[in-house]
């Protein structure tokens, strides 16, 4: 019998039956709770009241119909009433979608911006299960740069209105996902980036080009929850708006392939939408991590998300991006060398100046070694700054 598109068969170690009677789906990744949401296809099961969790928004309003809209990785969407669109997610995977609506601070800060916020839902343990909207169509994304330069923008409006709620670098945490997924998947790459102070973490939205409906005539995201592999593999953590726009550049080279240009227009166009700081040039810096470990962030969650649900095609995508990108690894290597020659010079500035006031090297000596040291820490900073490679 053929698995349901939500089903992870690149992972499952237990059957679907066995998974749904214990509550508990069991994987080489990990485990998480599973609920049987198959009651929720037909009327009469939402008309009832919600033993488990917490019902919140707004449920006034009688069940008569319920019709499958699609089935995905991420869950099954039903038309109910023919008036609202809801999503029943089958696994507990956080709840990121109705913190926005149940958290006021934020709710608030979003409220006039395009984004598409659940009315209603039922969760269960810190894990939504049903989230209910008003009824929208999912908008087919057209693949046009103007398009995407719009919801880029879109992006950075959103997160600027989030500016309030950001929180510190958590460089540490953001390393530690990397090496999650890494160790997990035996990719034969690594990478740790020493993040800007400017670099923040937001609260997570999950954005995809493939979840976006038009409302009033504007393109508006709708959010969608943590990827099941994500939710396994990582800590839920805050990530900085650069995190966001580097998995929807991820998703629009996929379809479409990017050029040069095209990213570098991607990242002027977010950077003139957020605040300054994060588009600074240390916030972009490769060698400090930029936009290039986030879209290797990007490419590792694709990855992760593929095994799960063994889409062959996408994780030969990944694996070739991977193997192109140690060629970067390699030449960032090299500057971290060259970085290493400013603490040849600091020590020869030291030498220098202890031997001069120690009077072990004559005057003319001391300032030879003081200026050939300053040369070496100058040349040093100069080579690793030119050599940073440019952030698209």
């Amino acid at each position: 019998m053929d698995e349901p598109a939500w089903w992870p068969s690149g992972i499952a170690i237990s059957s679907i039956d066995e998974a749904v009677s214990e509550g508990t789906i069991r994987t080489s990744f990990g485990k998480t709770t599973v609920w049987d949401f198959e009651p929720y296809l037909q009327p009469n099961h939402w008309n009832s009241s919600f033993e488990l969790g917490v019902q919140w928004g707004d449920w006034n309003f009688e069940i008569q119909t319920v019709e499958i809209q699609s089935v995905t990785k991420n869950g099954v969407v039903v038309t109910l009433n023919g008036a609202y669109t809801a999503s029943l997610l089958p696994f507990g995977v956080g709840d990121d979608v109705s913190r926005l609506f149940r958290y006021e601070p934020w709710n608030s800060a979003l409220l006039e911006q395009p984004v598409l916020l659940p009315i209603a839902g039922w969760t269960v343990d810190g894990n939504d299960r049903i989230l209910v909207y008003p009824r929208y169509e999912l908008k087919p994304f057209d693949g046009q740069t103007s398009t995407v330069m719009d919801l880029t923008r879109t992006v950075g409006a959103l997160h600027s209105a989030l500016v309030d709620f950001t929180t510190p670098n958590t460089e540490r945490r953001w390393n530690d996902r990397l090496k999650a997924i890494e160790d997990e998947l035996k990719t034969k790459t690594m990478w740790r980036a020493p993040h800007a102070n400017a670099t923040v973490g937001l609260p997570r939205l999950h954005l995809s080009i493939d979840s976006m409906t038009e409302v009033d005539g504007v393109l508006n995201y709708v959010p969608m929850s943590r990827s099941l592999a994500e939710y396994l593999l990582c800590e839920h953590d805050r990530l900085p708006s650069l995190a966001t726009l580097m998995m929807l550049e991820h998703q629009w080279a996929r379809k479409k392939g990017l050029n040069e240009l095209q990213r570098q227009e991607l990242l002027e166009t977010w950077g003139k939408s957020v605040p300054v700081d994060w588009s600074s040039r240390a916030a972009l810096s490769t060698v400090r991590g930029g936009a290039w470990v986030w879209r290797y962030h990007a490419t590792l969650l694709e990855l992760a998300q593929a095994t799960a649900f063994a889409d062959h095609s996408t994780k030969e995508d990944c694996q070739k991006w991977l193997r192109d990108v140690s060629r970067l690894q390699a030449h960032l290597g090299t500057l971290r060398m060259w970085k290493s020659g400013q603490w040849v010079g600091f020590t020869g500035l030291a030498v220098a100046f202890f031997s001069y006031r120690m009077e072990s090297f004559l005057p003319q000596q001391s300032l030879a070694l003081a200026v050939l040291s300053f040369g070496v820490v100058v040349a040093s900073n100069a080579v690793y700054r030119f050599k940073d490679p440019k952030a698209f």
